[in-house]
């Protein structure tokens, strides 16, 4: 890469890791915030793409909901940050090891544990946006979809826990996830809105 291109990553990197030492739960929380809302707009457009296939015109392409994209922001912001960086610190001082046992214990808890309880909020707030939220429809969307999704998440955050917990140094691993997140909150963001079967 040529100087021109490194030169201002390795600034925005120097600034991003001196916010992390300064101000290290409200960085993790504006990146989560960042990461959150932008994994919404692609699958809000990856929607888009799949109406147009179905209706074979474009002609009733939806628009863009902007607060939808505002409550997955706020969902990383106020509270995947926060309790991601909370998560990890308790981790850490529980089991601060990366040898392979300690290692596979903090991601088997967090498919166990911080997973299904993230997602059921993200559930919980997709809703609430869209204005479908009662308790009995949150909880059908929880017996309906939480299954495929823990399943899924199995399969795509074991690998990720492992590489986090056993090779990331433990102030990286909010940024390390949250880049990992972006794919699965598109998932997540797609999951969510879909309509509950009636």
């Amino acid at each position: 890469m040529s100087a021109a291109v490194l030169t201002p990553l390795s600034s925005i990197g120097s600034f991003y890791a001196q916010q992390l030492r300064t101000r290290p739960i409200q960085t993790k929380s504006v990146t989560a915030g960042i990461i959150f809302g932008l994994s919404d707009y692609f699958a809000q457009t990856i929607e888009r793409g799949k109406d147009d296939d179905d209706a074979g015109d474009g002609k009733n392409k939806k628009e863009i909901v902007q607060s939808r994209i505002l409550t997955s922001f706020l969902v990383g912001l106020c509270i995947f940050g926060p309790a991601a960086n909370k998560w990890y610190s308790t981790m850490f001082k529980i089991w601060p090891s990366t040898a392979l046992l300690p290692t596979l214990i903090k991601a088997f808890l967090g498919q166990l544990l911080f997973g299904p309880a993230f997602t059921c909020i993200f559930f919980g707030a997709g809703m609430i946006q869209s204005g479908s939220f009662t308790l009995m429809n949150w909880l059908r969307k929880i017996k309906q979809d939480l299954p495929n999704v823990a399943a899924s998440g199995a399969g795509f955050w074991m690998p990720v826990s492992f590489v986090s917990y056993k090779f990331i140094p433990e102030q990286w691993i909010p940024l390390f996830t949250n880049v990992c997140s972006f794919v699965w909150t598109i998932y997540l963001s797609l999951v969510s809105n879909r309509r509950s079967k009636e």
